[in-house]
């Protein structure tokens, strides 16, 4: 994950429509002032858990916040990997 002040520089970005997602379903629903908006609660909760691979990240988010299906978590996770928040 990117820190702090770079996520709220790309939040920022995005609520700016300066970022959009560049995938066309995605704009015309934009998807990142939408659903994937980072600071929405799923994408924010997945970005505390910090570091780890996919599987790692998905274990500790039901740990910590409860039930989400793995299709869903790896949406979400692809969302905040395009918005370069995740790595």
């Amino acid at each position: 994950m990117i820190s702090s002040s770079e996520r709220a520089i790309i939040i920022q970005k995005i609520n700016n429509n300066e970022l959009v997602s560049e995938c066309v379903t995605g704009q015309k629903q934009e998807w990142w002032i939408k659903k994937h908006h980072p600071d929405n609660e799923i994408p924010k909760n997945i970005y505390s858990l910090q570091q780890g691979s996919i599987k790692e990240l998905y274990d500790k988010y039901i740990t910590t916040y409860g039930g989400i299906e793995w299709e869903e978590f790896t949406n979400y996770t692809r969302e905040l990997i395009k918005q370069n928040i995740m790595f």
